[in-house]
């Protein structure tokens, strides 16, 4: 039992592909690929990450379920492990929506020459200056452009999101193992908003200028970026700290873990929190002065 926990502790602690995009690299690969190569690259990007994640999720829960110390909770908590893991649904159709657009310029252009002044004119320009084909035909092609493109990165965005509550809730049904142990629980993930001034202004801009997939576009792109920068690698470090608790209790000398968990003193450091024995003056997992010796 305490290897396979060092073993999980140790894989948490590896950092996963967090490739994310800033808004300067958002904004400019997004516009010049007129929307498509965000939605093309964004949902693949997350799902190695999730696939990552998910796998050792799956993990701790097997981990929970072998160890056998609170049976009533392993069932829940594998359910939320295998919850967690990638949906290829939403992936699959943000590709599907990304060759739609492209197969229907192409088609739209077949015969007659795709040139970039018609293309811009279509898109960016459409307010702006004559496609030089049908006004109708025009005005198709920009509708479709612009509704695909906002029902894809919503879609992405939902995506997300849907991982965020599935891992929500996967801490959720891992703290009653965690209480079992007598060390403090996990705090839940918070929502928070994703967005900061720069992205809300920069959306605003682009939605004034016609480019209304630029909103659920920069919503999604800080969607992503938050979950794979901030909040994914916290719920992995606090998983990791728990695991090295668990693992170092169990090979804990029984008289002294309960002499530890009697004193009811808890480490200073508000990341650390282990359990401390009367008397003690340092952390024995961190290195923090205890409460009183600072």
């Amino acid at each position: 039992m305490d290897d396979f926990a060092t073993v999980l502790a140790r894989r948490l602690q590896q950092p996963l592909p967090s490739r994310a995009w800033g808004l300067l690299t958002t904004v400019i690969l997004g516009v010049c690929s007129f929307g498509i190569l965000p939605l093309l690259m964004w949902p693949g990007r997350f799902r190695e990450y999730v696939m990552a994640e998910s796998k050792a999720m799956q993990e701790i829960a097997e981990w929970a379920r072998v160890r056998g110390k609170r049976p009533a909770a392993v069932g829940p908590l594998m359910a939320a492990a295998e919850d967690a893991a990638f949906k290829p649904l939403p992936w699959i159709t943000c590709l599907l929506l990304t060759v739609f657009v492209v197969a229907t310029f192409w088609l739209s252009f077949m015969h007659t020459s795709l040139t970039w002044h018609r293309l811009l004119a279509v898109t960016y320009y459409f307010h702006l200056e004559h496609a030089g084909i049908a006004l109708p035909r025009a005005l198709n092609l920009h509708k479709i452009w612009v509704a695909v493109l906002c029902v894809g990165y919503l879609i992405h965005w939902m995506q997300v999101r849907s991982h965020l509550s599935d891992a929500k809730l996967f801490v959720a049904r891992f703290n009653p193992l965690v209480e079992a142990e007598h060390l403090p629980l996990i705090a839940m993930p918070r929502n928070g908003s994703c967005l900061r001034v720069m992205w809300i202004v920069t959306a605003l801009f682009m939605g004034a200028y016609g480019c209304w997939w630029g909103i659920p576009m920069l919503l999604a792109a800080a969607a992503q970026r938050r979950y794979v920068r901030v909040i994914g690698p916290t719920v992995r470090r606090e998983l990791h700290l728990r695991m090295c608790d668990i693992a170092a209790q169990r090979r804990m000398p029984r008289p002294i873990l309960q002499t530890a968990m009697a004193s009811g003193q808890q480490c200073a450091n508000r990341r650390c929190l282990a359990p401390l024995r009367a008397g003690a003056k340092f952390c024995t997992r961190c290195g923090s002065a205890a409460a009183g010796n600072n």
